[in-house]
C-alpha cells in the first residue's frame, strides 16, 4: 500500500507478559481495545487506496468499533449492523465513534444485502481477500520468542488465518490451537468431542456459526500438529476470576483461550513454550 494511504492508530507491538509458566499476548492493549485493529488498519488502508468511501460491517462489537475508528481517521462513512445482544459498553463506544448503527437479529445477511444494493464495500473480514493480512504482524512479533504452541480464541478464524500465514513466511508454524465455546463451536468440535453443548457462553464475541475460511483453518491446525478445544462456561468464568485476581482485566474470550491451555494439559497434550492471545478488553 502506498505510504500516503496507510492508516494507523499505532496498533501492534502489544505487551507480551509472563503469567506463571506461559505467556499472554495483550491484544487488549491495542488502540480500540482488541486485535481487530491490526486487521482493520490494513483492510481499510487498502480500501482507502482504491478511493472508496462507504463501508458496511456486521459485527458482534469489536470489529465494528475498530472499523469505526479507522473510518473516522480516513473520513469514511461506516454502516455497522450489530446484534441486539451486543454489549452495551461496546454499543456506546460505537456511537461515540460516529458509525451509523443498524441493530438486526440477522446482521450478517442484512449487511451483505445492504452493501450489494448500495454498491458499498462489505468489510466482513472472513470474506475479504485482505481481511487476514494485518494479523500477520502478530506472527512477526512472536517469531523471535520461539513459541511452540499458540492458543487463539476463534469466531470466523480470520485472525488465526493471518497469524498462520505470517508464520509461514518465515518457514515455521507453531502448534496452533483453535479455541471456541461450548455454545458456538463449529470448528472446535471437529477436534474436541469432550464437552456438553450449551446455549450460552460468557465469550459473547465468538459467534460465527460458519466460516468461509474453514478449509484453510483446519489445514493449518493439522499441519502444525495443534488442535481445537471447546470450553464450557464454568471454566471460562473460573479463569476470568483468576485473571482479575491477578489484575488482568481482559475479555472472556481471552479467559476461554487460557482455559483451553489447562484442558489441553489435562488431556495429556505435551505443550512447549506457550502463548495465549488475549484478544480484547473487558467492556
Amino acid at each position: 500500500i502506498d505510504p500516503k494511504y496507510k492508516l494507523t492508530l499505532e496498533e501492534g507491538d502489544t505487551n507480551l507478559e509472563a503469567f506463571r509458566d506461559l505467556f499472554l499476548k495483550r491484544e487488549d492493549k491495542n488502540p480500540t481495545g482488541s486485535l481487530k485493529d491490526r486487521g482493520m488498519a490494513y483492510q481499510i488502508s487498502q480500501i482507502y487506496s482504491e478511493g472508496k468511501k462507504n463501508l458496511v460491517i456486521s459485527s458482534s462489537g469489536n470489529a465494528a468499533i475498530s472499523a469505526a475508528a479507522y473510518c473516522r481517521l480516513a473520513g469514511f462513512k461506516l454502516y455497522a449492523f450489530i446484534s441486539p445482544k451486543t454489549n452495551r459498553g461496546k454499543l456506546e463506544k460505537l456511537q461515540k465513534l460516529g458509525a451509523e448503527i443498524i441493530v438486526s437479529s440477522k446482521a450478517v445477511s442484512q449487511a451483505a444485502r445492504f452493501a450489494k444494493e448500495k454498491n458499498y464495500v462489505n468489510l466482513r473480514p472472513s470474506i475479504s481477500e485482505f481481511g487476514p493480512e494485518g494479523y500477520q504482524t502478530i506472527a512477526y512479533e512472536l517469531m523471535k520468542e520461539n513459541f511452540e504452541d499458540i492458543f487463539i480464541p476463534v469466531s470466523s478464524g480470520t485472525a488465526l488465518t493471518g497469524i498462520a500465514r505470517g508464520f509461514l513466511k518465515f518457514g515455521f508454524l507453531p502448534r496452533i490451537h483453535l479455541c471456541q465455546s461450548a455454545a458456538v463451536c463449529p470448528l472446535g468440535s471437529l477436534f474436541d468431542k469432550d464437552f456438553i453443548k450449551e446455549n450460552f457462553s460468557p465469550a459473547k464475541a465468538l459467534v460465527a456459526k460458519f466460516s468461509p475460511l474453514k478449509k484453510e483453518i483446519v489445514k493449518y491446525i493439522k499441519d502444525s500438529g495443534g488442535s481445537g478445544w471447546v470450553i464450557e462456561s464454568e471454566e471460562v468464568i473460573k479463569i476470568d476470576k483468576d485473571l482479575q485476581k491477578n489484575n488482568i482485566e481482559t475479555s472472556e474470550e481471552g479467559a476461554l483461550a487460557l482455559a483451553a491451555v489447562y484442558k489441553a494439559r489435562e488431556k495429556g497434550f505435551n505443550l512447549g513454550k506457550t502463548v495465549v492471545l488475549l484478544t480484547g478488553k473487558k467492556y
